[in-house]
């Protein structure tokens, strides 16, 4: 995608280069009309110096008059050619066939001539004081002078001066839109705070486009905060009867045949579900309302991904299923180590819930480059639809049909949701892809901190 800066320094700056390049092509325009409307005393000043030629070749011969004509060719760029009344060059010099033209001219009308060839002013006069002779030449080209190299340096300095204010001018006319967008991607990364205040107090469309935003954003940070308020509430109120409930099938447990509780033990199985999926929601209530973890300190991360994968290993082991580790030494972080375990645990144990008995899930970690680290974990199940990949973080979201659990424990739907909530508080991301050879491979990326490989 272009840069709308650059594109506005393009156009600023095309414009600019034209408009200065039209006003020097119509400035030397109007210097050459000016120059042909000056001819007449152009024609009577060549006139004087023609006169003083002449005067100094019946003098002191053909030699002296040509220094004095090499002269002015020398000081004031003034080429002169001495005709006598037969039309020879009296000083020896060779004629150009543009001279030959306006001596004719002045020669048919017994007068002086005037003409303009490739912008340089040419002339031919009868001498009062000699008649029969004529003075023809031309006047200084200052049409192709004023198009020389300073001329050329002038014209380079207005069209850099022109880029460079295009492209000052395209920077301040984009600054507050990529300010918007910054603020606009920091909303959507979860910021709900996140407004824009400097773009806000303009008073031209850019100003309302910010304004507009501000509203959406408080509108919709009323509706999230009033939801998730609503889901703490509801989950925080049901565990009491829930709790009571609980008591009181133990309760009536005690009353029951010997051999008659398996309704019971159904019952006390969903019960245990349901208070699951509250304490779920709960946190995951919890970690929306937060911007940065609530403990930060330094974390051996090595260590603990190598404890969550021996806990792992160990809950699999009852079902045929294992987990194995591939964890680079050393690697500290700083953050919530009980945030940073759920996180990783309620990956493992997805992993292990969708794989076929005697598989192994396998957790690793690696570093990506200098400041990211990776926590991947791999599983060998069925995998998810690719259109799928960017939902399974959303709480409840489900893909059953093609990807079935193989454990009984169903767990709640919000296990995947939590673990991208708590990579986002530490500055990371969560992703999910299939694996070509099969099965789903879930990362975990987080700006790493202070480490020291043993």
């Amino acid at each position: 995608m272009r840069s709308y800066t650059l594109k506005l320094f393009w156009w600023f700056w095309l414009t600019a280069a034209i408009a200065v390049v039209a006003s020097h092509m119509i400035g030397k325009l109007a210097e050459e009309e000016q120059f042909r409307n000056r001819g007449e005393t152009m024609g009577e000043i060549a006139a004087l110096y023609g006169e003083k030629a002449v005067s100094i070749f019946d003098r002191s011969g053909s030699g002296a008059a040509l220094d004095y004509i090499t002269g002015l060719q020398r000081t004031i760029r003034i080429t002169g050619y001495l005709f006598d009344e037969n039309g020879k060059e009296m000083l020896g010099q060779p004629v150009p066939d543009y001279i030959g033209e306006i001596l004719a001219e002045a020669r048919k009308k017994n007068g002086p001539a005037r003409s303009f060839e490739r912008g340089r002013p040419l002339f031919a006069v009868p001498l009062e004081s000699r008649p029969g002779r004529i003075f023809a030449g031309a006047l200084p080209n200052l049409f192709r002078e004023k198009s020389s190299a300073a001329t050329l340096y002038r014209l380079l300095a207005a069209v850099f001066a022109a880029a460079l204010l295009s492209w000052i001018l395209a920077v301040r006319l984009t600054r507050p839109l990529k300010e918007l967008g910054k603020t606009m991607r920091a909303f959507a990364a979860g910021s709900l705070d996140a407004r824009e205040k400097r773009a806000a107090r303009r008073k031209d469309d850019i100003g309302v486009l910010a304004r507009d935003f501000n509203a959406m954003a408080d509108r919709i940070e009323e509706l999230l905060k009033g939801q998730r308020r609503l889901l703490a509430d509801v989950s925080h109120e049901l565990r009491s009867p829930l709790t009571r409930l609980g008591v009181g099938l133990e309760l009536a447990r005690r009353n029951i045949p010997e051999g008659n509780g398996d309704a019971y033990d159904r019952m006390e199985t969903e019960l245990a579900r349901v208070e699951g999926l509250i304490a779920s929601l709960l946190k995951l209530s919890r970690l929306d309302a937060l911007d940065r973890p609530e403990v930060r300190q330094p974390i051996d991360l090595s260590a603990l991904l190598g404890q969550i994968a021996e806990d792992g290993d160990f809950e699999g082991a009852a079902h045929g299923r294992g987990v194995s580790a591939d964890i680079l030494p050393g690697v500290t972080i700083t953050g919530d180590p009980a945030l940073l375990r759920s996180a990783v645990e309620n990956l493992v144990r997805n992993a292990l819930r969708y794989s076929p008995e005697g598989e192994t899930v396998v957790l690793s970690l690696k570093l990506r480059d200098e400041e990211w680290i990776r926590i991947l974990v791999e599983d060998r199940g069925p995998g998810v639809p690719e259109g799928e990949l960017e939902n399974i973080f959303t709480p409840f979201h489900r893909v059953e049909r093609a990807r079935e659990r193989t454990l009984p424990d169903e767990g709640c739907g919000l296990g995947l949701a939590i673990a991208g909530r708590a990579a986002a508080l530490h500055g990371g991301t969560v992703t999910a892809q299939n694996r070509p050879e099969g099965g789903l491979a879930v990362e975990i990326v987080l700006p790493l901190g202070s480490r020291d490989h043993n």
